[in-house]
C-alpha cells in the first residue's frame, strides 16, 4: 500500500473515532426524522423548502450540524445541542448556559426562517440547525444531568466493547437492527391520526420536559455475571419502543413546524 494511501485510511479512521460520539441520534437517527419530515410536509412549505435548499432533502441536510464540529468556526455552536437540567429543577430555576442551549437555539432559527430579509443560505444553515436539533431535544439524554454530560460520562460495554451511554443512545439502539434509514422510516411511518393529534400543539419545553421524564429509565443498565453494565438483547427489548416514539414524534413535529413556518 502507498504511503498517501496509508495516510488516508489513517485519517479517516481518526476522523470516525474522534467525530462518532458527538452525532445526536447519529446519522440514521436524523436522517429517519427528516425523512419522516418531508413525507408529512405540505405542498407549500415543500415548495418554499426546495427553493431554499435548492432541492436538498432535510435527510441529507439533518446531520450537517455535526458534521461542522471540528471546525473551529462553528465550535461555538456546541452548547446549541443540548441543555442540561436536574431532576428537581424546572425552567424557572435551572441557570441556563448563556452561550445557548437547544431550547434557545430552536426558537432563534425558527425567527430566523421566518425572516423575510434573511439571505436563502443564511436560511439554508438555519434550517439545517433547526432540523437537527428538533431531532436532538427529542433524544432523553440531550436534555441531560450536566454531571455527566448527558450520559457520556457513564462508561459501559456494548454487547462486550466499552463505550458510554451517551453513545447507545444516539447511534447504537438504532443502527443494531441493520436499516438504511429510508427502510427505517418505512417501518415506523404507519402513525394513527390519534397520536398525532396528541403530538402536535406542543412547545419546546414540552418537548424538553418529555425528554427529562424519559432520560431517568436510560440509566436502568443490563449488568453481566460480573456485575458490570453491558449492555445486551434486553437492552434494546426495553428501549427500542423510546426509541421509535421519539423518532416518531421528532419527525411529526418537524413537519408541523414547518408547515407553520413556510405557510404563507
Amino acid at each position: 500500500m502507498k504511503p498517501a494511501v496509508i495516510l488516508f485510511s489513517a485519517t479517516l479512521a481518526l476522523s470516525s473515532l474522534v467525530s462518532s460520539p458527538v452525532h445526536a441520534w447519529g446519522q440514521n437517527g436524523h436522517r429517519i426524522i427528516g425523512e419522516l419530515a418531508q413525507n408529512n410536509l405540505s405542498a407549500v412549505a415543500q415548495d418554499k423548502i426546495n427553493q431554499i435548499t435548492q432541492g436538498e432533502s432535510l435527510a441529507q441536510m439533518s446531520t450537517w450540524p455535526d458534521e461542522i464540529r471540528s471546525d473551529k468556526n462553528w465550535h461555538h455552536a456546541s452548547p446549541w445541542h443540548y441543555v442540561s437540567i436536574a431532576d428537581d429543577e424546572t425552567w424557572d430555576t435551572v441557570k441556563r448556559n448563556p452561550k445557548g442551549d437547544i431550547i434557545e437555539s430552536l426558537e432563534r432559527f425558527e425567527k430566523v426562517l421566518k425572516d423575510p430579509k434573511v439571505s436563502n443560505k443564511d436560511k439554508r444553515d438555519a434550517l439545517a440547525f433547526y432540523v437537527h436539533f428538533v431531532g436532538d431535544i427529542h433524544q432523553p439524554l440531550h436534555v441531560g444531568h450536566s454531571h455527566d454530560h448527558g450520559g457520556n460520562k457513564v462508561k459501559l460495554k456494548w454487547f462486550g466493547e466499552d463505550t458510554n451511554l451517551h453513545s447507545v443512545w444516539d447511534s447504537k439502539l438504532v443502527d443494531h437492527k441493520q436499516l438504511s434509514y429510508t427502510e427505517y422510516t418505512k417501518f415506523i411511518e404507519r402513525i394513527s391520526d390519534k397520536d398525532i393529534k396528541s403530538w402536535v400543539g406542543k412547545s419546546y419545553y414540552d418537548w424538553a420536559d418529555e425528554s427529562k421524564t424519559l432520560r431517568e429509565a436510560t440509566y436502568e443498565l443490563e449488568k453481566n455475571r460480573d456485575d458490570q453494565p453491558d449492555l445486551r438483547w434486553q437492552y434494546i427489548f426495553d428501549h427500542t419502543p423510546t426509541v421509535e416514539l421519539r423518532l416518531q414524534q421528532a419527525g411529526i413535529r418537524l413537519a408541523e413546524k414547518l408547515n407553520i413556518i413556510f405557510s404563507k
